[in-house]
């Protein structure tokens, strides 16, 4: 699968005016809602949900939260380099700089564990953490998850 499947150039990013948890959230929302036909706020209460059950922060600094929504047709995500770490929940501790947002239709199931675990895979080597983390815009991002996806062939 090519990344741009689910991430595009525009929904890349590097912030540095993200505080929180929540805030992070609802840039995530705003982002997400440019690309399927629903609310902002319908989406950041989808995320929010999934955070209740538990933090989606993996450690090392990163997070995957995902939601699922009716009017989603296809996969869609966001990816945010904090230039600010934040407080995440996470079980190891440390505080969150990288975010990989996914949100998937209601419906799909399989496809939304097949990504959480293809992005998981990415984002659990070192070497593209640091890549990532060394990076200072989005396009630089978007072109390092493209290629870490190939290599790793997902």
């Amino acid at each position: 699968m090519n990344i741009s499947q689910l991430l595009s150039p525009d929904a890349t990013l590097v912030c540095n005016d993200i505080s929180s948890k929540k805030k992070m959230l609802e840039k995530v929302s705003e982002i997400i809602a440019l690309n399927i036909d629903t609310k902002p706020k319908i989406i950041f209460e989808s995320l929010l949900t999934r955070e209740k059950l538990g933090t989606t922060a993996l450690g090392d600094g990163v997070a995957i939260p995902h939601g699922r929504v009716a009017s989603c047709e296809q996969v869609t995500a966001v990816f945010i380099l904090l230039e600010t770490p934040i407080d995440y929940d996470a079980a190891d501790g440390k505080k969150v700089d990288i975010v990989f947002a996914i949100m998937v239709p209601e419906e799909a199931h399989a496809e939304h564990l097949k990504h959480l675990a293809h992005i998981a895979e990415i984002l659990s080597n070192q070497k593209i953490l640091s890549q990532i983390r060394h990076a200072h815009c989005s396009e630089a991002l978007y072109e390092i998850l493209e290629t870490a996806a190939e290599k790793l062939d997902i």
